[in-house]
């Protein structure tokens, strides 16, 4: 039996772009812009950079796109040596050694421009008959094209005459002059042939009004602008993007410039100022670098806290991917231009750990961080999606404990108070709004110590306090687990690990405490005792993250093996192990249990899993230790959401298990309108009487049309057949009759609940009023099938357990309606006596499970009382 993986991958966010070229595409009104990611593409419409679609996973990865298809079925593809061979239709096109750049230039019809690797060479082809038409020696204009050279310079070269227009040296901010265009440690970098040498990669140009202007970008990160008016450097774009530039797209008659770059984002600059000086508009950006931590915010888990080892700190949205941003460290933008130096370089350093609560977000600083190398803790404000104004540092050294990096941080359940733990063994207190420090938890005096000693010999791993705010949990590579008394930061009680502790979490309810070992173990323990409650044993490598669930039956471990798993805390053994690829850095379970987030080695998103046991069925997840092997989505796909674990035909949810009873799923007020129709009928009933019809005139209006037989038109415009659809109650889908009688004719009864399922209650009680038994008719025997198949429908429905709700309702209606037809026919009482034996066989299982979970909260409820 193949076993189900615990979660399945659903999305992930933070995935912009690549290191692929975009390509721009106008449909009507509106620009869209395809960019690739991985396996998969995107597009973004252009007025706001919103998310339109997201296409399907494909292999291999994209190496360019394109915003115009060739039409025609491709028959071959041969490749003999340099060669390439396309066979489309009945055309072979030939293309002849490795080209690194093409374009079709305006007017020049079934024509493309090919430049070539080696020596700077480019040659004209025509498409439809396959003829090297031109080879030409290593702009808006017509036959005048940029080209960038490996050298960085940008040339405008005339395809007609074969003559070079103009020349610009450095045209990306690269080179030999480099140092002296961009200045600071970028400028050096760049002239020392780092960040992918002093190619020019892209280049567009402005069309419509205003300055001539060309735009040009390399693996500087630079845009410079130029003035092809007066061929001189018009502005250059410092810091545009962190990464070489992929693409520029000046869009037509507008002063709008669009880029890509390696850094995942895209941006938009644009040139509305007197004197035509760029200005950054909108963005869509992600992660740079992989992150390598990840927590959960917000009571609903809707929002996402990352950190990567691009130095930003960002928050996600889980729903709307426009509402994801970067929390701001300050000008740094405008520190950065002042100094001359990458904005990268005045960032904090990598985070570390990071602890939130939301409880006191519209107060003050609600977040709290720890960065690699760095002695101080900082405050950020999430309200602001800024940096906090408090940065918390140690008053000094204290009982020769030297500053430290910090290495843990954590926040009270309440939000008033942050703890910091330093490389040192230091944890201190401090409070979140003023900034100030609040005390420093210490042991008592040691042998040879003239005071107190910190809190731990080794760095403070992981600390966190429980809900009530009366302990804090701490552990270190001393190996020892200690518990502290919150308010008089005093030692109460102190466990002993048996080894270095790696990682540390506490659920805040139960006083769980779980603690990763160096020797890649688990170990939990009862804070309030203290004494170890279990042990797991399973990972082969380093443990890289942790976590406890919100109702603390689960405990999540995640190791540098590869595996992610799960851990079921009550019955003390694994639930499940899961082969995810790449090893995952950091892990956050949202505290409705729904989605799980990770992080990857070498993977800039964050990937979201949904969680089986909550949208699939529990009973195929056994408790297993064999790996279980999980393909990691790229992105969100077109085929994503499209499993249905319902039925297939009446698409009601299938039963977790045979002998369960299963609703309908459907809102309340749909089948409780149902038994109350009429009642509600009777509320809607008009309160005047109707209105006199109006004279009809001499003259009858008609409406011109094809047709032979006149079209007469009403008061208010429409046609005859319109307004007396409007007072027949708007329902033209057919004859009531015709689909009441349906179910005569079928073996199967779950398109009849589908059907039912679709329906509005109105609806439903009118097919099941149109079902009336006139005695004495021809077609009596005939009606009172139609009511022994409705009375077979529910029978069937109430045996599989399935819709039990909707089947009541629809059995309530059915017997006020046709009770004395079902009454006076035995063919009809026979099947009411099974119905009345279903139900109550049913409500009777149901009130055994009641008398039961009494009697056995009866029965712990006296031994309390004893």
């Amino acid at each position: 039996m193949e076993v189900a993986p615990l979660f399945k991958p659903f999305r992930a966010l933070g995935y912009i772009t690549d290191n692929v070229p975009f390509a721009v595409n106008r449909k009507g009104k509106e620009t869209y812009v395809t960019v690739s990611v991985g396996k998969a593409w995107q597009i973004y419409n252009c007025t706001k950079l919103t998310l339109s679609l997201v296409g399907p996973q494909a292999s291999p990865e994209r190496t360019c796109y394109s915003s115009k298809i060739l039409f025609g079925d491709i028959r071959a593809l041969a490749c003999a040596g340099d060669l390439t061979f396309a066979a489309v239709g009945s055309d072979i096109v030939e293309c002849k050694r490795v080209h690194s750049a093409m374009c079709h230039p305006d007017t020049y019809l079934n024509k493309v421009l090919v430049g070539f690797e080696g020596g700077g060479e480019m040659q004209l082809w025509n498409l439809r008959s396959g003829v090297l038409l031109y080879t030409f020696k290593g702009c808006p204009a017509l036959d005048v094209v940029g080209v960038g050279l490996a050298d960085g310079r940008a040339v405008l070269h005339n395809v007609r005459l074969d003559e070079e227009v103009a020349s610009f040296a450095n045209a990306a901010g690269t080179g030999l002059a480099a140092e002296q265009l961009l200045g600071g440690g970028a400028g050096t970098a760049v002239a020392r042939g780092g960040v992918g040498g002093g190619a020019c990669t892209t280049l567009s140009f402005r069309s419509g009004a205003g300055l001539p202007l060309m735009a040009a970008g390399g693996g500087g990160g630079v845009i410079t602008v130029w003035n092809l008016e007066e061929r001189r450097l018009h502005t250059v774009i410092r810091d545009a993007h962190d990464g070489q530039l992929l693409s520029l797209h000046f869009f037509p008659g507008e002063p709008l410039l669009m880029s890509s770059a390696a850094d995942n984002s895209v941006k938009h600059w644009v040139f509305d100022s007197a004197d035509a000086m760029p200005r950054l508009l909108r963005f869509r950006a992600g992660h740079g670098a992989p992150p390598t931590i990840v927590r959960h915010y917000g009571e609903g888990g809707l929002r996402l806290l990352s950190a990567g080892c691009d130095r930003s700190f960002r928050v996600f949205s889980v729903h709307q991917d426009q509402q994801s941003r970067e929390l701001s460290q300050g000008h740094v933008a405008r520190r950065a231009k002042r100094l001359k130096v990458r904005q990268e370089e005045l960032k904090l350093e990598r985070v570390l750990d990071m602890a939130a609560c939301e409880v006191r977000e519209r107060d003050w600083a609600n977040v709290i961080t720890a960065h690699e190398g760095d002695p101080a803790a900082y405050t950020w404000r999430l309200a602001h999606f800024s940096r906090g104004d408090h940065v918390l540092e140690p008053p000094g050294e204290l009982y020769g404990t030297p500053a430290a990096p910090v290495t843990s941080v954590a926040l009270s359940q309440c939000g008033n108070f942050g703890f910091v733990g330093s490389a040192a063994g230091r944890l201190d207190r401090y409070n979140m709004q003023s900034g100030l420090h609040r005390g420093c938890y210490l042991r008592g005096r040691g042998a040879v110590s003239a005071g107190p000693l910190p809190a731990h010999n080794g760095a403070v791993v992981g600390c966190a306090a429980e809900g009530s705010n009366r302990r804090l949990v701490s552990a270190g590579l001393d190996g020892m687990l200690r518990i502290w008394d919150f308010r008089t930061c005093t030692l109460v009680a102190e466990v002993a690990l048996g080894g270095p502790a790696v990682r540390l979490v506490l659920h805040p309810v139960t006083g769980l405490a779980a603690v990763a070992m160096a020797d890649a173990s688990l170990r939990m323990y009862d804070i309030e005792v203290p004494r170890l409650v279990r042990r797991f044993r399973g990972h082969s490598d380093r443990v890289t993250s942790l976590l406890l669930s919100s109702d603390s039956k689960w405990l999540l471990s995640a190791a540098m093996d590869g595996t992610l798993r799960v851990w079921d805390v009550p019955a003390a053994q694994c639930l499940q192990v899961m082969k995810l690829g790449s090893p995952v850095t950091s892990l956050s379970l949202s505290p409705s249990l729904d989605l799980l987030a990770t992080t990857h080695v070498n993977r800039r998103g964050i990937y979201l899993w949904s969680n089986q046991a909550l949208f699939g069925s529990p009973t195929a997840i056994p408790h297993s230790d064999k790996p279980v092997p999980v393909v990691r989505t790229a992105l969100p796909t077109i085929s994503d959401g499209r499993r249905t674990t319902g039925h297939p035909v009446s698409g009601s949810p299938l039963p977790l298990a045979p002998d369960l009873v299963t609703m309908s799923l459907l809102p309340r007020a749909h089948w409780d309108s149902l038994t109350k129709i009429e009642v509600i009928k009777a509320r809607n009933k008009p309160i005047q009487p109707p209105k006199k019809p109006e004279a009809a005139p001499f003259f009858l209006p008609t409406m011109p049309g094809l047709s032979a037989n006149p079209v007469f038109e009403t008061a208010t415009g429409g046609t005859a057949a319109a307004a007396a659809a409007a007072e027949l109650g708007g329902d033209t889908d057919g004859c009531s009759s015709s689909s009441g009688s349906s179910g005569r004719v079928m073996e199967c009864y779950a398109p009849v609940m589908a059907m039912l399922r679709s329906m509005t209650p109105t609806a439903i009680d009118r097919e099941l009023r149109a079902l009336q038994v006139l005695e004495g008719s021809l077609s009596e025997a005939a009606e009172v099938a139609d009511v022994a198949a409705l009375l077979d429908v529910l029978i069937a429905s109430l045996e599989c357990r399935r819709d039990f709700e909707l089947c009541q309702a629809l059995l309530s209606v059915v017997l006020a309606v046709h009770g004395d037809v079902i009454s006076s026919r035995p063919v009809l009482t026979a099947r009411a006596v099974k119905l009345r034996n279903l139900v109550a066989d049913s409500w009777k299982r149901l009130d055994s499970l009641f008398q039961h979970v009494r009697c056995m909260v009866g029965f712990f409820g006296n031994l309390q009382h004893a």
